[in-house]
């Protein structure tokens, strides 16, 4: 029931490599996670590029005024350069995107009043060639820019408007007491033409009562003068006829004259009237006068109104403040971020494909030398030469193999694009070469341990080749890892040939630095092969540790 148990604990080699076997989850988990524990805190040691073209004005200056807010933050690793050589940087990986900021930027960010309101654009450029994740964070970062210039703009509006504004309601104010001023002095024109109408009516009327007055005692005055002329005629020639009726006609005269005095006396009261209805008159003249005094004032108020509304408009054109649909859009959403890209990605997967193709083809590696008895010791002796030759045939041959099939299903079967078919082929053969011949090594030396180690090398390269989130934000020790293994070489090779341009390094560096790999570990697999042939203690002692024998 415990022999299983029992063999383990005999062969302490065994225990040891099982015990080491189970860490591979926690070194896996450990190692992978730790990678991209918190990859957003780590930032600060991303390159990104800003390009200030922004001339200014002498209202705002958006560039000026990112740049210097940029430099005392630590979110990207800001590099401040012309657009030649952020482009150039970015291209060759030395950079994870940059903003350029258009020489019209701030002038365009004074038009939101105008007639012919413009948007601010801001062009932000990435590569997600060089690492999918990365960009992705840059264009936050970039958002989290515009955001900012956002906030700049509509600040300098408001304070701008609440200024404007502030002017104009006291212009308003001074035009509201002008209009005020207007609408009493109306008022009181109005009732003063309203009393002098109503005068007007009553002296036409009584001029009129006075005129037919008139008429009628200067009718009276002259038939009495003329009667009395004709009866004192009358009377001198009678008189001497008539003696003794004298006294009768003398009381008659004398009654005419009576009525002539009052007659008189009728007319004196007539003229009395006469005179009162010219200081009547007189009085309608100077009310008149006034009139015309307090329409010449009205009018000198509606000039002064008009004078002040006159100003209050060209202030707003000196201004250039034109209220529309196109400027409040503006205002609510002034900056336009642009994001262009260096590549075109085809979907997630060509990003991904880099990585996922260096695991696959070292897994590939790792399998051969897990089914495939490396240190079989064969019946018929060979030369060393000739089993170290046997070896690198069957090597060459399984990764001509795996690396014809990979190549197959990813570029017919999941129809990825590849820009370099030549290139991503001939990155997956050396690559291939890579891992065999490493992994082969590993086990040559240590046997089944070496297979364990292999793994180890699997799980350590997948976290520091920078295929997942920038290697920047990964840490001083898999950035260490990252320049030493191979993986991350292949990784970059593989975007090259994908993309169409170097990152870090130029392809072919990336290929004789592999070729170098395969050289030394077969070269060194030469030499384990000999150390095997003329040291029959060390032989023994591999063939027991592929065994697990003590």
């Amino acid at each position: 029931m415990f022999q299983d148990f029992r063999f383990i604990l005999e062969k302490p080699l065994l225990l040891i490599s099982l015990l080491v076997i189970s860490l591979l989850p926690v070194i896996y988990t450990v190692t992978f996670l730790g990678a991209m524990w918190n990859p957003y805190d780590r930032t600060g040691d991303m390159p990104f590029h800003i390009v200030n073209e922004d001339t200014g004005n002498k209202d705002i200056n958006i560039g000026e005024n990112i740049v210097d807010e940029l430099k005392n933050n630590n979110q990207l690793d800001w590099r401040f350069a012309d657009l030649a050589e952020a482009n150039e940087a970015l291209k060759k990986g030395e950079s994870y995107g940059y903003l350029e900021i258009p020489e019209d930027t701030s002038d365009n960010a004074m038009t939101f009043l105008s007639d012919a309101p413009k948007n601010v654009d801001l062009i932000l450029t990435t590569n997600p060639g060089h690492n999918f994740i990365g960009s992705i964070m840059t264009e936050q970062a970039g958002t989290v820019m515009s955001d900012s210039v956002q906030q700049e703009i509509t600040e300098v509006y408001t304070e701008t408007l609440i200024s404007e504004l502030g002017t104009i309601a006291d212009q308003s104010d001074e035009a509201a007491s002008a209009v005020k001023e207007l609408a009493d002095g109306a008022s009181a024109l109005d009732k003063g033409l309203q009393e002098l109408s109503n005068s007007s009516v009553q002296l036409k009327d009584g001029a009129a009562n006075l005129e037919g007055g008139a008429v009628q005692i200067n009718s009276g005055a002259s038939e009495l003068y003329s009667g009395e002329l004709q009866f004192t005629g009358q009377l001198k020639q009678l008189s001497p006829m008539l003696g003794s009726y004298s006294q009768p006609l003398i009381g008659a005269q004398s009654e005419l004259e009576n009525g002539a005095g009052q007659l008189n006396e009728a007319g004196a009261e007539l003229a009395d009237s006469i005179g009162e209805l010219e200081n009547s008159l007189t009085q309608m003249n100077s009310g008149v006068e006034e009139l015309k005094g307090g329409s010449a004032e009205l009018s000198g108020a509606l000039v002064d109104v008009n004078t002040r509304v006159s100003d209050l408009l060209a202030q707003f054109e000196e201004q250039n403040i034109v209220f529309s649909d196109e400027g409040a859009k503006a205002i609510a959403n002034p900056v336009n971020l642009e994001i262009e890209s260096t590549v075109d990605t085809q979907n997630y997967a060509q990003s991904f494909a880099p990585l996922i193709l260096a695991v696959s083809l070292f897994i590939g590696g790792l399998t051969l030398n897990v089914v495939y008895p490396m240190n079989k010791i064969f019946k018929e002796k060979k030369s060393v030469l000739n089993q170290w030759l046997s070896r690198g045939l069957l090597f060459i041959s399984h990764a001509v193999i795996i690396s014809t099939l990979l190549y197959s299903v990813t570029v017919w079967g999941m129809q990825i694009e590849i820009a370099s078919h030549w290139r991503f082929y001939l990155a997956m053969l050396v690559w291939s070469l890579v891992s065999i011949t490493m992994i082969g090594l590993l086990v040559m030396i240590f046997g089944n341990f070496g297979k364990f180690l292999g793994i180890v090398l699997l799980i350590v390269q997948l976290s520091s080749s920078g295929g997942t989130f920038p290697i920047e934000t990964a840490g001083s020790f898999y950035q260490t890892l990252y320049n030493i293994l191979p993986m991350a070489f292949v990784v970059t090779g593989f975007k090259d040939a994908i993309f169409g341009q170097s990152f870090n390094m130029e392809f072919s560096t990336v290929i004789y630095t592999l070729a170098a790999v395969i050289l030394a570990s077969y070269l060194l697999i030469l030499i384990v092969l000999w150390m095997k042939e003329k040291f029959p203690k060390y032989e023994e002692k591999a063939s027991k540790m592929a065994k697990f024998e003590n």
